[in-house]
């Protein structure tokens, strides 16, 4: 049947024994070695990945308060601006008042002393109406 010849048995487990030896050292270890590596690389970006996710959250907040901070500087320059465009027409408005509310005294006044005039001249030319009224009715 089978025969067992020990000293090929011997060497074979010698030369195994050496061969495990052999790859553990060349082959094995700096295998384990690397992926090692690779995973506290791997470890060290998903921290460095956290850490930039709360510093983008820190920043979005930052980001959000200077926006709100510059929109109501804008509003607020927008309301002044508007106010004293306001301030500016209501000026210009009570000028323009004035110039035609004095325009139109010195028309009152002028058109007035027309009337005045007119009145006078009609009063002085009474007598020649009556008599040029008086001749036409005379004819009839």
């Amino acid at each position: 049947m089978l025969e067992i010849n020990l000293p090929l048995l011997i060497v074979t487990v010698v030369i195994f024994l050496g061969l495990i030896f052999v790859l553990n050292s060349i082959l094995y270890k700096p295998l384990l070695r690397f992926i090692d590596d690779r995973n506290i690389s791997i470890k060290n970006d998903e921290e460095s990945v956290s850490k930039n996710a709360s510093d983008v959250g820190a920043y979005q907040a930052d980001i959000e308060r200077i926006i709100s901070s510059a929109r109501a500087e804008a509003n607020s320059i927008k309301q002044t601006a508007l106010n004293l465009a306001k301030d500016e027409a209501a000026k210009k408005i009570q000028a323009k008042k004035e110039t035609l509310e004095s325009e139109y005294e010195l028309f009152s006044k002028d058109l007035v002393s027309r009337k005045d005039e007119l009145k006078s001249m009609l009063l002085a030319k009474l007598p020649e109406f009556k008599s040029s009224l008086g001749i036409k009715l005379s004819k009839i």
